[in-house]
């Protein structure tokens, strides 16, 4: 579940350099995304039959989701800026 409290969706899978493949969830609420690795239980064949990313690490998300935000805000801290100088 995410922070936000709404369900998520598997969306893709990717294989870590190791060859572990692992499930992207995607919530609706609030667009966070977790990984996690296939179980033993699962259905292999319905986990590929989504699309494949490439592979990543939530450090490597949560730093494009930082960038993406402070290309989004930027603009408000330049006036904010201009404001107090």
């Amino acid at each position: 579940m995410s922070n936000c409290g709404c369900s998520m969706e598997p969306v893709a899978y990717f294989q870590r350099p190791n060859g572990e493949y692992v499930i992207v969830h995607h919530c609706h609420g609030c667009d966070f995304e977790r990984f996690n690795r296939i179980a033993a239980d699962d259905d292999f064949d319905r986990v590929l039959s989504l699309p494949a990313q490439p592979p990543r690490t939530s450090r490597e998300v949560k730093a494009m989701q930082a960038e993406n935000w402070l290309a989004e805000h930027l603009e408000e801290w330049d006036d904010d800026m201009e404001e107090v100088g």
